[in-house]
C-alpha cells in the first residue's frame, strides 16, 4: 500500500493523486490504513531505518501503511521508543503524537492487539487536542474509531474533516466505509462514487469490492479484488510500496466467499509468502484446508493464528475442528477462551460482539439474554449482519415467524453471503416452507468454503444429508 502520487489528468485538467492502498478486514473488515508523505523532517533522534512519518497534514488515509505494516514489529517498536521520547520532551508536539498513533495502529494491526489500537486512539486524540485544525490527527482518530467498530463516531469525525477540507480523500473514504457498516447502502454508494471520481487504484477498488459483496455481487467483488491486486503489483513494480500481502488476502477472502476454493487457497498462500504471520490469511487458509478435508493442516494454521492473537472467531473455529477430531477436552478449552475474551473489557465486547453472539447461538447458548444483546448490537449498527444475528437468535429460540421478518431485512440489499442463505433456509424450513428452505440451503452448501465446517454440517443435516 502506498500514497504514490503519480499525476493523472482530471476533467478540470488538474493533477490528481492516484491513491493506492487497501482496507484491512477484519474481517474482514476492514479499515483504512496509513503512510505518511511530505517534506517535514523528523527529529534528529529518529533512526534512519525506521519508516519516517512526515507532515501530518499530508496524511492519506485512503492509502495503506505499507511503510509501517510492511515493517517488522521490531522496527515499529524502535519507532515508538523514539517518538515517545520526543513527545515526552515536548508534550505539545502534535506531530510526534500523530506519529505515535500511526505506529501503534500499525503494530496493532500486525499483532491483533486491541490495546495497541486503544493507545493509537489516545495519541490521535492528543494530537487533535494540541492542534485541532491539523488533518493528520483527525484522520487517524476517525480511522482508528472505525477499526474499533465505533462506526457512528468514525463517520462523524471523518465527515467533519472532509467538510472542512475536501482535499482529504482519506476522510471521504473512512466516511464511506463507516456509512456502509452502518447499513446505509445508498449513502455509502454516493460517497464511493465521489471517491472514485477523485481517486483510483487499489484503495478504491477494494472498497468497491466490499460494496459489491454486501449488495449481492460476489463475482463482481472477486473481480474487483483481483483488479486491486493487479494494481498493487503494478505499483510495487513501479517502485511503490503497496501491500501485496493484503491484496492477496483480499482476493483469497472474496474467492472463498464466492465458493472458489482453488483461487482462495492460492491467494492466501501468496499472502503468507509476503508475511507469514498474516492473521487473516492463516485463518482463511485453515478454512480452505478444512473444506478440502485437511483437518490437521487447518488445526495447525489455527494454532499459529491463535498464538499470534486469540481472536474469538479463530479460537471458536479451532475448537470446532478439535471437537470434530474427538478432542473434546481441547475443544472445551477453546470454547471457554471465547467466553473469557468477552469478559476482558468493553473494547473486546464492542469489536467482537457479533462474533461472540454467533458463537453462543451455534454452541447451545441461545437465550433471551443473547437475543437482547443481538437487538442492542443491531440498534447501534443496523447493517445486514445485525439483522441476521437477531434473526438467528429468534430461530434458535423457535420463533420462526419473527425470525423470518428480521431475515427479510437482512437480505433486503441482496447480499449473497452464504451464511445468510444458510440461516434463511433454516428459518424457511422452520416455517414449513420446504421448497424455499431447501433451495436456499442447497445454494449455501454449494458455496463450499464460504461456510465454516459446523455450518455446512448443520445445513446438510437440515437437508437430510
Amino acid at each position: 500500500m502506498s500514497t504514490t502520487t503519480t499525476p493523472a489528468p482530471t476533467r478540470a485538467g488538474l493533477p490528481r493523486p492516484r491513491i493506492l492502498g487497501v482496507l484491512a478486514a477484519a474481517l474482514i473488515v476492514a479499515t483504512a490504513s496509513y503512510v505518511w508523505t511530505g517534506t517535514h523532517a523528523p527529529g534528529p533522534t529518529a533512526p534512519a531505518q525506521v519508516a519516517q512519518p512526515a507532515d501530518p497534514t499530508s496524511i492519506d488515509p485512503v492509502g495503506g501503511a505499507a511503510g509501517l505494516i510492511g515493517a517488522s514489529t521490531a522496527q515499529i517498536d524502535q519507532g515508538i521508543t523514539v517518538w515517545a521520547a520526543n513527545l515526552a520532551r515536548e508534550p505539545r508536539d502534535f506531530f510526534s503524537a500523530t506519529t505515535l498513533a500511526s505506529l501503534y495502529y500499525a503494530r496493532g494491526r500486525l499483532s491483533g492487539d486491541l490495546a495497541d489500537e486503544q493507545k493509537a486512539l489516545q495519541f490521535a486524540r492528543t494530537a487533535v487536542m494540541v492542534a485541532p485544525t491539523e488533518a493528520g490527527g483527525r484522520a487517524m482518530e476517525a480511522a482508528i474509531l472505525y477499526y474499533l467498530h465505533d462506526f457512528t463516531a468514525a463517520q462523524a469525525k471523518a465527515a467533519a474533516l472532509y467538510r472542512d477540507d475536501p482535499s482529504q480523500l482519506g476522510a471521504l473514504a473512512t466516511m464511506a466505509d463507516a456509512t456502509l457498516e452502518l447499513g446505509d447502502i445508498a449513502g455509502a454508494r454516493a460517497d464511493y462514487d465521489a471517491l472514485e471520481r477523485l481517486a483510483s487504484g487499489t484503495a478504491v477498488d477494494i472498497r468497491l469490492a466490499r460494496l459489491a459483496f454486501v449488495t449481492g455481487g460476489a463475482e463482481t467483488a472477486l473481480a474487483l479484488a483481483q483488479k486491486a491486486r493487479d494494481e498493487a503489483v503494478a505499483d510495487v513494480a513501479a517502485g511503490g510500496s503497496d501491500d501485496l500481502g493484503f491484496s492477496d488476502y483480499a482476493v483469497g477472502e472474496y474467492a472463498r466467499t464466492a465458493g472458489d476454493a482453488a483461487t482462495a487457497g492460492a491467494a492466501f498462500r501468496a499472502a503468507l509468502v509476503v508475511r507469514s504471520t498474516d492473521l487473516g490469511s492463516l485463518v482463511g487458509l485453515a478454512r480452505i484446508d478444512a473444506y478440502q478435508g485437511d483437518t490437521s493442516g487447518a488445526i495447525t494454521a489455527l494454532r499459529t493464528a491463535t498464538a499470534i492473537a486469540p481472536q474469538p472467531e479463530t479460537v471458536g473455529l479451532l475448537g470446532d475442528l478439535l471437537a470434530a477430531t474427538g478432542d473434546t477436552t481441547g475443544a472445551a478449552r477453546q470454547f471457554a477462551t471465547v467466553r473469557f475474551i468477552e469478559k476482558l473489557g468493553e473494547i473486546q465486547s464492542t469489536v467482537y460482539d457479533r462474533v461472540i453472539l454467533r458463537f453462543e447461538l451455534d454452541h447451545g447458548g441461545a437465550s433471551e439474554g443473547i437475543l437482547a444483546k443481538a437487538r442492542t448490537s443491531l440498534a447501534a449498527r443496523p447493517d445486514y449482519t445485525g439483522y441476521d444475528t437477531v434473526a438467528w437468535a429468534l430461530y434458535r429460540l423457535g420463533r420462526y415467524d419473527e425470525a423470518a421478518a428480521q431475515m427479510s431485512l437482512a437480505t433486503a440489499d441482496g447480499s449473497g453471503d452464504a451464511r445468510l442463505l444458510f440461516h434463511k433456509g433454516a428459518i424457511e424450513l422452520g416455517q414449513g416452507d420446504a421448497t424455499a428452505g431447501r433451495a436456499d440451503l442447497q445454494a449455501a452448501v454449494a458455496l463450499g468454503p464460504a461456510l465454516d465446517p459446523t455450518e455446512r454440517a448443520e445445513a446438510r443435516h437440515l437437508l437430510g444429508g
